[in-house]
């Protein structure tokens, strides 16, 4: 009797889950890992969302330091800021219109430090009028919005440097300007003398320089604008990335080169001095200024410059929609997809011209 019971005891203990509890913990475990899935999803999203608007603010902190870096060295001669003083088998180009079509006229345009174009609607930088053709409306990097901007100045670093070395790393002679950089153009400067030539030309003796504290640097000048970037994007079934192009000459040859990727606007407007202070008296637009027009301020008397960048993500986000207007020079709406939108991020800045007269 006592082996029966202790059998029984057994049997009662060993067995199984019923079908309700077997349901009850199916529903119980679904429920967890639906909590869990649901939280992973979370999670993923907004880690895409963080990442995406950490290389926005990385990109467009990059693409602003650029610019201000650039306009603050806007008008820097190597000390000489009399431009009247710089001769040379080159010279100034002392041409009252702006334009972007001949290399050599287009960097030593001196007088313009500083100048733009203030385009809106279907207006390229080519068109006639404005004359930049030197930024293309077709082919890698098409101009695509937004203004352009353009500074010219001496580099800051004199030849010999780690920029423009010498000797240089091509098979001798490859100690002088001539010899390594020919289709270049640079700037021999004193406090108050000044010689522009074309590399090719550097030992010629109109370029000889006899003053106390000579330098020699690279002429430098950067025309910025929007276009379509190259590269190829993460969703490419959403078009190419807008993106910060630089036009500069390389070699004596128009050059593009990618500044900042996924800048999708660009407007700047210029502080003009009227009263001769060097202190802002009002902002203009590009079209409104003209050292040609008498009715109109001129480039010369700019002294600041503010500018607007408008930075995208790469890819649109499904779900999110962005109808924003953003306040820049020329108030700006982007034209999203329904339904996935590109997040954005605007930033702002004045520059003060530390060289202007």
């Amino acid at each position: 009797m006592h082996t029966q019971n202790c059998l029984t005891k057994a049997r009662y203990r060993s067995r199984g889950f019923s079908m309700v509890e077997m349901m009850v913990a199916l529903v119980i475990t679904l429920i967890l890992l639906g909590g869990i899935g649901q939280i992973f999803l979370s999670s993923k999203k907004s880690f895409v969302i963080q990442n995406s608007l950490a290389r926005i603010q990385e990109n467009g902190r990059y693409a602003m330091d650029v610019l201000a870096s650039d306009l603050r060295r806007a008008g820097y001669w190597g000390g000489n800021a009399d431009i009247s003083t710089i001769t040379g088998s080159q010279g100034v180009n002392l041409a009252a219109a702006e334009e972007c079509t001949a290399e050599s006229d287009w960097s030593r345009m001196l007088g313009r430090s500083v100048y733009g174009l203030n385009l809106t609607g279907t207006e390229k930088p080519s068109d006639s009028g404005n004359d930049y053709t030197c930024i293309k409306n077709t082919g890698a990097t098409p101009y695509i919005r937004g203004d352009v901007l353009l500074v010219r100045y001496s580099h800051p670093s004199s030849i010999g440097s780690i920029t423009k070395p010498l000797p240089c790393n091509k098979s001798a002679p490859n100690t002088t300007i001539k010899d390594c950089y020919p289709n270049e153009y640079f700037l021999r400067s004193s406090l108050f003398r000044g010689r522009l030539f074309k590399g090719s030309e550097s030992e010629a003796t109109e370029n000889n320089l006899s003053a106390p504290a000579i330098r020699t640097a690279e002429l430098v000048a950067h025309a910025y604008y929007i276009g379509t970037s190259n590269n190829a994007s993460a969703c490419p079934a959403d078009g190419a990335v807008p993106t910060l192009f630089r036009i500069s000459l390389v070699n004596g040859v128009f050059t593009t080169e990618e500044v900042a990727y996924g800048v999708d606007n660009l407007q700047v407007k210029y502080g003009v001095d009227t009263s001769g202070d060097n202190v802002v008296d009002r902002y203009y637009d590009a079209d409104e200024i003209d050292s040609t027009d008498a009715a109109k301020p001129d480039w010369e008397d700019v002294v600041a410059a503010r500018v607007w960048l408008l930075v995208r993500a790469e890819c649109p986000e499904t779900g999110y929609t962005n109808d924003n207007t953003y306040a820049m020079s020329e108030d700006y709406t982007p034209a999203d997809t329904a339904g996935r939108g590109y997040r954005r991020k605007l930033y702002t800045s004045t520059i003060k011209l530390r060289n202007s007269k």
